[in-house]
Formats: structure tokens, sequence, C-alpha cells
């Protein structure tokens, strides 16, 4: 892509520092978050630090790269740096556990979706929170939506409120059920978006733009560790993806997913698990 490693890397502390001077200037204009994004600020700052990352496709192909979590707002700011040169960048937030990260190439230096979010499930109701990638300071909207316990259908917008208790949409999800992925489109009330989820455990996770899916990862939280998978588009098929937590340059080896990852991910990944 034209860049030299210095430059990869003066991009990537750019990037990270515009998204943390963006948060610290709206917090010293506004005050400190209100309590109820406590348990997802808690959470955001468990994952903030660099990884290292390996991403395993459907074909059994691996893509290594460094990557780094940082705050926005409620949510994450995130970016890879392929050992081959390519850059990435993202964003995050976190629910039960759970982290969502969407991601696309980072051709203009940024992430080229319009938002992540992650929902959990409890029977037809599917309730969390959603970041636009447009919120300047990391707000989060919540958001509950209703319909088919299956996971699958027409799901109504029945709450989609910003931080100041505004409706951000209104209207309805349609959600296809396809391999191990879900295909999600928005209509608020025509055509909004498209976008993509997988599944690990309770808590959908799902990535979505103007005309594009982009890329989703959905990890499960171990200290130091996160263990996920990943999709993007309309491909209907899953890949491995894990982040080791970087200490003084190095990697915990030792670090192993827990039973409670392992079982979230694969009861809800069949191809996966016996792929």
């Amino acid at each position: 892509m034209g860049f030299t490693r210095h430059r990869r890397r003066t991009w990537v502390r750019a990037l990270i520092a515009a998204a943390v001077l963006a948060v610290a200037g709206h917090a010293s204009g506004d005050g400190p978050a209100a309590p109820d994004d406590a348990t997802a600020i808690a959470a955001r700052d468990a994952l903030v630090g660099e990884y290292r990352h390996t991403a395993i496709s459907p074909a059994g192909k691996s893509r290594r790269s460094v990557a780094t979590i940082a705050a926005r707002g409620a949510g994450l700011s995130l970016t890879w740096e392929e050992d081959e040169g390519n850059l990435f960048g993202g964003i995050g937030v976190s629910l039960d556990g759970i982290v969502a990260a969407a991601y696309t190439e980072a051709l203009n230096g940024a992430f080229r979706g319009k938002g992540v979010l992650a929902y959990r499930i409890s029977g037809g109701t599917l309730d969390g929170v959603r970041l636009p990638s447009d919120s300047v300071d990391g707000a989060l909207i919540r958001e509950t939506l209703e319909g088919s316990s299956a996971l699958e259908g027409r799901y109504a917008i029945a709450r989609s409120l910003d931080a100041d208790g505004h409706t951000y949409h209104s209207g309805y999800v349609e959600i296809v059920h396809d391999g191990d992925t879900y295909q999600m489109t928005w209509y608020t009330p025509t055509r909004s978006y498209d976008g993509v989820g997988v599944r690990v455990g309770d808590v959908l996770v799902a990535s979505y733009g103007n005309g594009f899916a982009p890329g989703i990862i959905a990890y499960c939280a171990d200290q130091g560790l996160l263990t996920g998978v990943g999709t993007f588009g309309h491909v209907g098929t899953i890949g491995a993806d894990s982040m080791k937590r970087v200490n003084h340059g190095t990697s915990d080896a030792s670090a192993e997913t827990s039973a409670r990852c392992r079982d979230a991910i694969s009861r809800w990944n069949p191809s996966l698990a016996h792929g």
C-alpha cells in the first residue's frame, strides 16, 4: 500500500490519539459518564491495550497482526497492522463479556462502516447497545428489538435512544440466518443499512454499513485473551480469531481459552467446531 513501517506506526498512534482526545474533550465539557454507562466503561478499560492477533479463514489460511484497542467513549476504537503491512480500522462495544469488533480495510485511515452493535438474546427480545461510527464522543445508543425467538425474521425496533433520551431509530430489522452468520437489513423506515452478525453465547453482534456489511468479530473475553469468530459481507461462513495481550513486547503463550468461552463459541458456531 506504499506505507513504510515508520509511517504505519505513526498512522496507528495518530488514530488512537485522535480517538482519545475526542473523548477527553467531551468529558471535560459534559462531566463524567452517566451512571448506567459504568459497567460498559469498566469492561472497556479492561480491554484497552496492545495484542498479538491471529485470524484463521474457513480455508485454513492464517493472518497475523499487531492489534491495538483504545477507549472511544463507552465503546472501543481498534486498529490492526498485519505483518504484511495491511492496515485495518474498527470500532467496538462490549456486552456481558462478549466484545463486538467491526472493521474495514483502512483505505482512508479509518473505519468505513456505519457502526457496530451487541444485543443480548432473551427469547424474541434483543436488547443491547449500538455504537455509530459518526458518534464523535463515543456515546452508545440503547436499543431493543422485538420479534421471533428463532433469531430470524422481522424484528420491530421497540426502543432506540441516544444518550439524551431522544429516539435514534424507528422501523424494523430483517434477519436471515445463513450458516453460522446472520444477514441483517435495517428499514428506518426505508432500507438504510446492510449488516452481518455472529452469535457467541447469548449475545448477537453485528456490523453495518451503507450498501455493504463490514467485517465483524465476536470475541469472548478472558483475562488477557480474546477468543472468537469472524465473518464479513454475505459470505455466510466464519473463521477463528484470537488476540493475546502483549506485555513488555511479548504475548503470554500460556494463556488459554476458558471452558466458558469455548462452550459459548462452539454451541452456536457448529461449522467452526466441526470444521
